[in-house]
């Protein structure tokens, strides 16, 4: 078999993987819709009541808005539990190209993934998202009432979960890019000014335009970048 033959059946063979693993996480979600939507309603009414101000009631603007609101709920319910299972997709997608010793600890690795990913949910659920409706409320003049909608604050506490829980994969993004001979650590830290301006647009792309909301997600995300790069130094590649 030719050279050029080979690199192209190699190619076809990581493609195929690739598409089979995007094919068992979106299963593992579409199997744990049901399970979600049982549960999405109670779950609702956890986070409005414990992530609004006090006496903060939301409205909905449509007959059906509830339903439609509740479906998505259940999406975002049932992508986070699935969360592990599509980490340990990608896991398995990237570990042909780590070193025998990183094989052996991918399960360490997956772990700090998942744990990575659920520090980020939990920090934008705990502290920016009521942090946001605090400062929305703050607008509240006795000629100028809120009406935030039921559907709005949903889609804001499933953006800023999604969101902070992938932007808190950097530093594990970073030990596996150097990790594997990718990028060295040293190009990696001649970049930090333009990875540092990359992780501020990426934060206010992917928050609500207020700066303190940009800030908070920028911040931790730049010391998380700093800490894969520390870790990857650490554990320097040595010969394959």
């Amino acid at each position: 078999m030719l050279q050029g033959e080979s690199k192209e059946g190699s190619i076809v063979e990581h493609l195929e993987e690739l598409r089979w693993a995007i094919i068992r996480a979106l299963l593992s979600v579409t199997l744990l819709f049901p399970v979600a939507f049982y549960f999405s309603d109670r779950l609702t009414e956890v986070l409005v009541g414990r992530l609004c101000p006090p006496g903060m009631k939301l409205r909905y603007f449509s007959p059906v808005e509830p339903l439609f609101v509740q479906l998505k709920m259940s999406l975002f319910l049932a992508m986070f539990v699935a969360a592990p299972y599509i980490l340990r997709q990608l896991w398995g997608f990237i570990a042909p190209g780590l070193y025998n010793t990183e094989r052996r600890h991918a399960g360490l690795l997956l772990l700090i993934s998942c744990l990575l990913f659920a520090a980020g949910t939990l920090f934008s659920l705990a502290l920016i998202l009521p942090l946001i409706m605090a400062y929305s409320v703050g607008f509240q003049t006795p000629y100028l009432e809120p009406a935030i909608g039921f559907e709005q604050f949903i889609n804001l506490a499933g953006l800023l979960s999604l969101s902070f829980g992938i932007m808190f994969q950097c530093p594990a993004l970073i030990f596996i890019l150097i990790r594997t001979g990718l990028v060295t650590a040293e190009k990696v830290a001649a970049m930090r000014p333009f990875i540092i301006v990359a992780i501020f647009v990426a934060a206010a792309i992917l928050t609500p335009p207020d700066v303190i909301s940009q800030v908070l997600m920028a911040v931790p995300t730049w010391l998380l970048f700093e800490l894969g790069l520390l870790a990857a130094r650490f554990f320097a590649p040595s010969p394959r």
